[in-house]
């Protein structure tokens, strides 16, 4: 396959699997740190310019813009910390594009095979400025997911909407009295009994039906 032809593909698989509608350098950045890659900005930052110096990559640093190092103790996508953000998108996007074509070899920085300077290239044109009918794939894929969360989450709400009623409608109160959860009689919402009293509620049907509740004998006098 040529080199144009995979960077093209490696880009149209890249936005469906990751249901990219919009490519900015954050989305990427997430997306490299899913594949187990570290971001390191350098420039000002004392960390990063350390390790660069202990895996003696101060040329790099010097010279370029963005570059990944990957051994079987590291795996890094080094940025420059001065660019703005456009550049950021496409220096992540370039880096990506290595990654994703399998540029490893026997030098731990990727990129050093002019073809594989290519292929990512295309990579990005492809990520960066991607053929329509791939963009609206994603956006469908997107759509139907959040349709069917939707779609769930009203079914649910119908559900307890539904039970709501139910326990409403079983739910027969008798008259306007009130009882608390210790006591066994039963007020009128002033009384003095239960008027300040947080852990009242309405007397129910069923409650007299099953002799629970006795009348109060300050509120409800028996003659």
């Amino acid at each position: 396959m040529r080199k144009i032809d995979s960077g093209k593909l490696m880009a149209g698989e890249f936005v469906r699997k990751y249901r990219l509608t919009e490519v900015t350098s954050a989305c990427l950045e997430k997306i490299l740190e899913q594949m187990g890659y570290t971001i390191a900005n350098f420039g000002s930052n004392e960390a990063s310019d350390t390790i660069i110096s202990e895996l003696k990559l101060r040329s790099y640093a010097d010279n370029t813009r963005g570059f990944t190092y990957a051994d079987s103790n590291y795996r890094i996508v080094f940025i420059d910390e001065g660019l703005s953000e456009e550049e950021r998108r496409i220096v992540l996007a370039h880096e990506t594009g290595h990654i994703l074509c399998g540029h490893f070899g026997a030098v731990p920085v990727i990129g050093n095979d002019v073809m594989e300077e290519y292929e990512a290239n295309e990579f990005v044109h492809w990520l960066l400025n991607p053929n329509i009918f791939v963009r609206a794939k994603a956006g469908i894929v997107r759509h139907k997911i959040i349709t069917a969360v939707c779609a769930v989450s009203l079914a649910i709400a119908a559900v307890i909407g539904v039970f709501a009623v139910k326990m409403t409608e079983e739910r027969i109160y008798y008259g306007e009295y009130y009882v608390t959860a210790s006591g066994s009689k039963y007020h009128v919402s002033d009384c003095r009994i239960i008027k300040d009293k947080s852990n009242t509620r309405r007397l129910t049907k069923e409650d007299m039906e099953l002799g629970k509740y006795d009348p109060c004998e300050v509120c409800i006098p028996q003659d």
